[in-house]
């Protein structure tokens, strides 16, 4: 589901985690808010916890103690405990929480959670000291955020108003109109991008790109706009995809402010496990690998950051 089609609704807004003292999503000393939900489903996502728009449980065998109380508590019988140890079954699974609030060694954890949208700002707003001190502000992130634009937009508007520089990390792939909805309230836009080829995006995202970047090119021509590219080794660190990709962003007009490459780590595995899911493992890109990208985005014309 593209983002854009979800129920309209200004009031809730769904949550993954709030990150305090960001440095690394956007300028300044931030707040970042990961959001549930995603049109994607990358291959080596960092946080697939966030792709389901509803909350999901998660289940770490690390600190489990096997004490059963979980299966005591379930009424779908999802617990099963056998010789082998605590086996959680996933798709029985129906959110209730019960199991987790009975779980004296919070081995059950709750992934995300829907909170008023007066609540958040409320809470954001806290630090705006902080933010124009440091010229940070506030960053939403997922999952994608525009999933949820309707909530997102009245928040956005909230901050901006009250003088807090707004950023949204997102891949772009929704409608324009659902882009143009949080628009007038973002100060910069951190747009995620995969790879050039459409038919590879297609086979590690799930989705092709064409809207994806039929969106950049609009996005760029009136609001500012940085890239994030993640490199993942064997998938996008060849020449010919730095070529296609920076000469795509050189050509459009006024430009990008910038591109940040991100090389890929195997976070997403363990937290993939933790959720019955089975991620694979790429290869990590070198720094001599990621300097050598680098030149060729620069070779374009193109600022790295």
């Amino acid at each position: 589901m593209k983002a854009g089609q979800e129920k309209e609704n200004t009031r809730e807004i769904m949550v993954s985690r709030i990150q305090y003292f960001s440095l690394h999503d956007g300028p300044g000393i931030r707040t970042t808010v990961f959001l549930q939900g995603c049109g994607l489903r990358c291959r080596w996502c960092h946080n697939p916890e966030t792709w389901d728009a509803a909350p999901s449980v998660s289940y770490d065998s690390g600190r489990c103690i096997g004490c059963t109380a979980c299966r005591e508590v379930c009424p779908v019988q999802a617990h099963e405990f056998t010789e082998e140890g605590h086996r959680f079954l996933f798709s029985r699974c129906i959110r209730c929480g019960k199991c987790i609030e009975a779980c004296p060694a919070q081995a059950l954890e709750m992934n995300g959670y829907s909170e008023n949208t007066d609540g958040l700002y409320d809470r954001l707003i806290r630090d705006k000291r902080l933010y124009e001190i440091s010229g940070g502000g506030v960053t939403f992130s997922g999952g994608e955020p525009l999933m949820q634009a309707a909530a997102l937009r009245g928040i956005l508007t909230r901050l901006r108003e009250s003088g807090v520089h707004t950023a949204l990390e997102t891949a772009l792939y929704a409608p324009w109109e659902t882009v143009e909805q949080v628009c007038g309230a973002v100060s910069l836009f951190l747009a995620d991008m995969k790879m050039y080829d459409a038919q590879e995006h297609r086979k590690y995202t799930g989705v092709d790109n064409a809207l994806i970047l039929e969106n950049l090119k609009r996005l760029v021509r009136i609001r500012d706009t940085a890239v994030r590219i993640p490199v993942i080794g064997g998938v996008n660190d060849s020449r010919e995809n730095a070529e296609k990709t920076a000469g795509f962003l050189a050509s459009l007009k006024p430009g990008v402010l910038s591109a940040e490459l991100l090389p890929y780590h195997d976070f997403g595995i363990a937290k993939a496990g933790r959720i019955g899911r089975m991620q694979e493992r790429f290869a990590e890109p070198g720094q001599e690998r990621i300097a050598e990208l680098e030149d060729i985005y620069r070779s374009y014309g193109i600022k790295i950051v």
